[in-house]
């Protein structure tokens, strides 16, 4: 077993870090704003949209998955470099 995941960490890397990143990228939040007064401003009109945000815990999970993508990728590339020399 351990053979197996020593064989295959770069595939195991990039697929976890997939995951990660793509829930994550998924997980936004967003706040409406307006017909309630948070930006209300005296002597305008009012402002009404949303606003998308990621929270700090998502970001950081954003990052991780991109560096065991990037990790996974370069394990292989080291693994079929070995080979052809």
């Amino acid at each position: 077993m351990k053979e197996k995941i020593k064989k295959y960490i770069g595939e195991i890397m990039i697929i976890a870090g997939s995951g990660l990143f793509s829930y994550n990228v998924f997980d936004f939040s967003y706040r409406a704003f307006g017909k309630g007064g948070l930006l209300k401003m005296p002597g305008t009109a009012e402002l009404e949209g949303i606003a998308y945000y990621y929270s700090s815990n998502s970001l950081i999970l954003i990052s991780i998955g991109v560096m065991l993508i990037v990790g996974g990728i370069l394990i292989i590339r080291n693994k079929n470099y070995g080979r052809q020399n």
